[in-house]
């Protein structure tokens, strides 16, 4: 009897401790949640936030430079070679259209003028000379051969007038003047379009000749970007697309328009040249053949993002802290895995995205999820 009472005891004990068990199953799932303080939120400057509906782009990256319009820069000559005889302008100083810039003298131009003169006397007399022997050719009183002959040396007393004119008008000097006699020591070369005056290349008393460059003429109203782009990126870009771009060790960024697209191949760079106009008015006093970064805007799309901050990246995979409760001074969180896709801008693309509860958006990194994976 006594062994039976036993067993009764063991059993009924037996029984309590079960259920005592079945009793801290609440505890464990309670544990599963991840706590912190509400010193630690504010210390460790915690932040909540919620699922964002953020604008991603698609862009192609480039390299470039800032180049002058084909209208935009221009080397100035001289049209005739002499001596600079005097310098109006200097490196970085901004002039307008036919402005004087220097004076060029010497033997070429006087007898540029000298043989103009003798031209222009001698087209007058082989003019003379054809409106004659025309007259007399019409009224059949002179020969075929005579004609011909009047009419040779009027076209070719022509040409040569017509020629040394135009040299003498491309030095800017009146043609009326020297054939009438009146003839010029030096003349001005003015500037042909406005703008920066670069390269300057002019001593007074040198000899310069057609071929040498004096200086150089950039209007910086007048740019554009000329961006390489290699032949896999093209079937991504067009005509109308934003180009972000920044100059080498420049810290801002500023914005232009896609106008041309290349059709050809660089041999030497294996590239395709683009071309883009400055659309940004923030830019000033651009400087040409600057090195550029750039990117090509393709395409955007808005997807559901949340800050790369939220995101914790364990072995299994990267999850998130959702708000569950907050009671007692402290804030409990439940760890969601999530699939993420694109990144841009600070912030990565949620795909598996559904959660419309607060998240820890700031802070997380200092939290160590290892003991809830």
């Amino acid at each position: 009897m006594k062994t039976l009472n036993l067993l009764l005891y063991f059993l009924t004990a037996l029984i309590i401790l079960s259920s005592c068990g079945n009793r801290q199953e609440p505890a464990e799932q309670e544990s599963s949640l991840i706590e912190i303080t509400d010193r630690q939120f504010t210390t460790e400057g915690m932040q909540l936030g919620e699922l964002e509906t953020v604008t991603f782009e698609r862009s192609v990256k480039c390299n470039g430079m800032i180049v002058p319009l084909p209208g935009g820069i221009a080397n100035v000559n001289v049209p005739v070679p002499g001596i600079i005889r005097s310098i109006r302008c200097r490196d970085g100083q901004w002039v307008t259209a036919n402005q004087p810039l220097m004076e060029i003298s010497g033997n070429e131009m006087i007898d540029i003028q000298g043989q103009f003169a003798e031209a222009a006397a001698g087209y007058l007399r082989s003019k003379n000379e054809y409106d004659r022997a025309k007259l007399l050719y019409d009224e059949k009183v002179t020969s075929e051969k005579d004609f011909i002959v009047a009419d040779s040396e009027y076209k070719m007393s022509l040409a040569k007038y017509k020629g040394l004119r135009m040299k003498i008008e491309a030095m800017g000097l009146s043609a009326s003047n020297i054939e009438n006699g009146e003839f010029y020591n030096s003349y001005t070369i003015k500037a042909p379009i406005k703008g920066i005056i670069s390269n300057l290349n002019a001593q007074i008393g040198s000899y310069i000749d057609s071929q040498s460059a004096l200086t150089e003429i950039i209007n910086q109203e007048m740019i554009q970007l000329r961006l390489s782009l290699f032949a896999t990126d093209m079937m991504y870009v067009k005509k109308g697309q934003t180009v972000r771009f920044r100059p080498v060790n420049a810290d801002t960024t500023y914005l232009a328009t896609l106008t041309s697209i290349g059709v050809a191949i660089d041999n030497d760079t294996k590239s395709i040249d683009c071309y883009a106009s400055i659309s940004d008015n923030n830019l000033t006093n651009p400087i040409a053949n600057t090195y550029i970064e750039s990117e090509i805007i393709t395409s955007t799309d808005s997807v559901t993002a949340l800050p790369d901050a939220a995101i914790i990246k364990t072995e299994r995979g990267n999850l998130i802290l959702v708000l569950d409760k907050q009671e007692n001074d402290s804030w409990y969180f439940t760890p969601v895995e999530v699939t993420v896709g694109r990144q841009f801008n600070g912030y990565s693309e949620i795909v598996n995205a559904g959660i419309n509860k607060k998240i820890l958006t700031g802070g997380v990194y200092n939290i160590n999820i290892g003991l809830y994976e």
